[in-house]
């Protein structure tokens, strides 16, 4: 056989194919007919017209592409797997029978139904912006090497980021935990489930330091050392009365999954982290777990504009992203008191959240960022400092 030239194109950058797929299935689903291989397209109120789809592409990431589908975003999945696609099924809900305004209405979806479903592509309503929580945060904490009234414009601005986040995420979790629809009622946490969830972050943090223990450097070296310590403290974590509740989770919560708006937030992104099975990411969770996720991009948003902005050092950066962290959680608890149950208990599994969240971000810069891996270490670090003399502290009275 001889040579064939021509090119390899990704289907997904081929604007007359996507509208004649789109074209495709509306026609056959409107005339009844069968869609071959088991496609189906839902349409829902929103979902563009046929004379308005002009697209425009956002950005393609490992795990999905993301493109303007006329008014709505269009997200097709990279990664495919069998099963119920967590950011469909929790965008139907919240859109639906949770009435949660505060993130994009699904709007449609395209699906193969047999044997098992999988997710395609997701329609969703397009949420004008001025950005992510992400940029907006740095863009805010830069501003502190400024003086006068233009730095506590900056402050107060990102407390009232904070408080408003907190509300946001505190009113995400309560629909999630409703009740509203199967799956999505909130139960109470048992003491095997703390267990469970202190095993797996052992096993993930002993992974994430034999990685560690090969690169060089004195901060990594000093946490790799501390390995005994660290499962120790974790492991000491456990021991909770655990009176909270569990519920659904968005599962990869972090500021830049936040967007803003002039007058609001909406939190986007339901998928969860893209690496775990779908049954993973459909397991019920204490709130912690989100909650862990947000705190710590506080924390990698001042560490990313210390190491980027001249002379933030002696802006007290650390004492104001403390203040919009505490400014956040009070927010958060003052409106999810039913899910989190015991503040003392509640704290602690924060703590073993921070634990978990911490090593999945050394494993991440190690993989894809090395010039980064200082910053969750380092707080790594704190976190295991912290733990020892509260304990010993706790010891001594």
């Amino acid at each position: 056989m001889g040579s064939i030239s021509g090119y390899l194109m990704d289907a997904l950058e081929d604007d007359d194919l996507l509208q004649q797929l789109v074209s495709n299935l509306e026609r056959a689903a409107d005339d009844g007919r069968e869609i071959d291989f088991g496609f189906c397209l839902e349409r829902k109120p929103g979902f563009p017209s046929k004379d308005a789809r002009q697209i425009r592409r956002i950005g393609a990431e490992q795990s999905n592409s993301s493109m303007r589908f006329g008014a709505s975003i269009l997200k097709a999945y990279r990664r495919l797997q069998p099963g119920t696609q967590p950011e469909l099924e929790l965008g139907r809900f919240l859109s639906g029978p949770a009435k949660y305004p505060n993130a994009p209405k699904v709007v449609g979806s395209l699906e193969i139904r047999a044997p098992e479903p999988v997710t395609l592509c997701l329609f969703q309503e397009s949420i004008e912006n001025i950005g992510d929580a992400w940029k907006v945060t740095c863009g805010l904490l830069e501003r502190l090497t400024e003086h006068g009234a233009s730095r506590e414009e900056a402050i107060s601005q990102l407390l009232a980021l904070a408080d408003r986040l907190g509300d946001r995420t505190a009113r995400l979790h309560n629909a999630l935990g409703s009740g509203a629809e199967a799956g999505f009622s909130s139960e109470r946490i048992r003491p095997e489930d703390a267990k469970n969830w202190v095993h797996d972050i052992c096993l993930s943090a002993t992974r994430v330091l034999d990685q560690l223990a090969e690169h060089p450097g004195e901060l990594s070296r000093r946490l790799v050392a501390q390995r005994e310590d660290v499962i120790a403290e974790i492991r000491e974590l456990s021991n909770v009365q655990a009176q909270g509740q569990k519920i659904r989770l968005h599962g990869d919560l972090h500021l830049g999954q936040v967007l803003v708006t002039a007058d609001d937030l909406y939190i986007i992104d339901f998928e969860g982290e893209p690496l775990r099975p779908l049954e993973q990411r459909r397991e019920k969770f204490s709130p912690m777990k989100d909650i862990a996720g947000l705190l710590r991009s506080f924390d990698y948003a001042r560490a990313a504009t210390e190491s980027q902005v001249v002379g933030i050092a002696g802006a007290d950066i650390f004492g104001i992203v403390e203040q919009v962290k505490q400014t956040f959680w009070n927010s958060y608890i003052a409106r999810a008191t039913a899910l989190v149950g015991d503040l003392k208990d509640a704290k602690k599994m924060l703590r073993m959240f921070l634990y978990e969240k911490t090593f999945y971000e050394i494993e991440y810069e190690l993989a894809n960022r090395p010039g980064w891996i200082d910053i969750p270490v380092s707080d790594a670090l704190v976190l295991l400092t912290e733990d020892i003399l509260l304990r010993r502290g706790a010891m001594v009275h």
